[in-house]
């Protein structure tokens, strides 16, 4: 039962369309949750950095040409310098798949060691809360869907942060152009 879970939580950021949150709960019935959480992010983190150097080898074929290599510096200067605290946040807050946050991330040129440990804390935090979820509600008294209500909850607003300042780096980044500064 280990080696099935380590293996799909490798899988999980490659291809396998299935929500974190459900591979790592089953996990946590069969193996406990600190057996699920270390090789949940032991995992996870390998899957990372397979998503992370297929999808380098795909961009840099993609991105030869000057007319690309135009949009992706517009892309990344639009991101700015936000984007790394993006990246974290959307690896705990499933919003996008890690699919595209591996190939997003070799798109805006985030290095290899640098997107490792944005994965390494974001999975510790998004996996840990899962994991432990049971535990951490019968210290406060709340029931495992109580504390995943919370969690989730947590999460919402961590969104609607995260979307408001995508929305406020890009209004800067258009008032920037229209000034000419």
């Amino acid at each position: 039962m280990w080696c099935v879970y380590f293996l799909v939580c490798v899988l999980l950021p490659i291809c396998i369309p299935v929500p974190e949150t459900a591979v790592v709960l089953w996990g946590t019935r069969r193996i406990g949750s600190l057996g699920a959480f270390a090789l949940g992010v032991t995992g996870s983190v390998l899957g990372l950095t397979i998503m992370y150097s297929l999808s380098s080898l795909i961009v840099h074929r993609i991105f030869k040409g000057k007319k690309e290599r135009r949009q992706l510096a517009w892309l990344q200067q639009l991101t700015g310098r936000y984007r790394v605290w993006i990246l974290g946040v959307l690896l705990i807050v499933p919003l996008v798949s890690d699919e595209v946050l591996c190939a997003g991330s070799a798109f805006f040129k985030i290095s290899l060691p640098q997107f490792l440990k944005i994965g390494i804390i974001a999975k510790i935090i998004s996996i840990g809360m899962i994991a432990f979820s049971g535990f951490f509600g019968s210290l406060c008294g709340l029931r495992r869907w109580q504390m995943i209500a919370v969690e989730l909850l947590l999460m919402f607003l961590a969104s609607a942060l995260l979307q408001h300042f995508c929305k406020k780096g890009e209004a800067n980044y258009h008032e920037r152009i229209h000034t000419g500064c």
